[in-house]
């Protein structure tokens, strides 16, 4: 990419960003010009910073390319988790307009005939999907608003708020700055962003439209335990569970936090090389946080 040293392009929202990451700029020529137009809708681009940063957004709230990642995100894993819907699948569900908002994901079984025409579609793998759907009607009300693709809410996050407001729905879509940053680990940037979300009418609409589809049971509260309230960060990879993900909410069940870097306010590094010469293992023995194994802190959480 020749764009300047200045400029980074992250994605950073399912609803307003069609750029990826750029992830090195390899001339740093620095006379690239930012695209004036979406390549996928032609309308207009504009450049906004935050937080030092710069972004390019394509303006058009009706972008096919928005939209294509926004069905991709409401369906992925950490959110209503819907099988059998590949992105090639969505944007042509889109382009035929059997789709056109996220609600219609629940109305498919209406458009069997159309579906069944389509490339990839036999009787058997229509019925798989319906089945996932079906599973995905049941769900948290933390993984609907994941799923919502709001910039800065991420899944831990969308706990962390549904939680301090005992999981209801219209509290949590009438919540102000003032309360969400009360809520230790939301700020002032995220409780905006939050906010500013749920002022605008169509979304409120949207969570509404979609509740009528869905069965809200509530997030299972963490046990106290031995770590409960503690800080921790995990790096490197694992053996005793299946990936990072599955540590992560094991620890949140019991009542820890889990954060992506090493703070003062870090209880303990999680990572089963403790003499790696890794940043986050550098910070901690700078700021004297005890690095533990995978085993060492089951045995703390008696699991051992």
């Amino acid at each position: 990419c020749g764009a300047g040293e200045n400029l980074e392009i992250i994605s950073k929202s399912y609803l307003s960003l069609f750029i990826p990451q750029v992830a090195k700029n390899v001339t740093k020529s620095g006379t690239a010009e930012p695209p004036k137009q979406c390549p996928v809708c032609m309308e207009r681009t504009e450049l906004q910073e935050e937080n030092g940063v710069k972004v390019l957004y394509c303006t058009n709230p009706q972008c096919p390319a928005k939209k294509s990642k926004l069905f991709a995100h409401f369906v992925s894993r950490d959110a209503l988790n819907i099988e059998g819907l590949s992105e090639a699948t969505i944007e042509k569900l889109l382009s035929e307009k059997i789709m056109t908002a996220l609600p219609d994901l629940f109305t498919l079984e209406q458009h069997k005939e159309e579906i069944m025409q389509m490339e990839g579609f036999g009787e058997k793998s229509f019925q798989n999907l319906l089945a996932s759907i079906e599973k995905a009607r049941h769900t948290t009300l933390p993984r609907l608003i994941y799923s919502l693709g709001i910039p800065n809410i991420g899944l831990s996050t969308a706990k962390l708020i549904c939680s301090r407001f005992e999981e209801e729905p219209e509290r949590v879509l009438a919540a102000s700055v003032e309360q969400l940053t009360e809520i230790e680990g939301v700020g002032e940037v995220i409780a905006g962003t939050f906010v500013r979300f749920f002022e605008t009418e169509e979304n409120v609409n949207l969570v509404r439209d979609l509740l009528q589809y869905l069965t809200l049971t509530k997030t299972e509260q963490a046990k106290v335990s031995e770590i409960t309230g503690r800080v921790f960060v995990i790096t490197g990879s694992v053996t005793k569970f299946t990936n990072r993900n599955e540590m992560k909410a094991f620890i949140e069940s019991r009542g820890g936090k889990v954060t992506g870097s090493v703070t003062s306010k870090t209880d303990y590094l999680i990572n089963n090389d403790v003499t790696s010469s890794s940043s986050k293992n550098k910070t901690a023995k700078e700021l004297g946080i005890p690095i533990i194994t995978e085993e060492e802190f089951l045995t703390i959480v008696g699991e051992m």
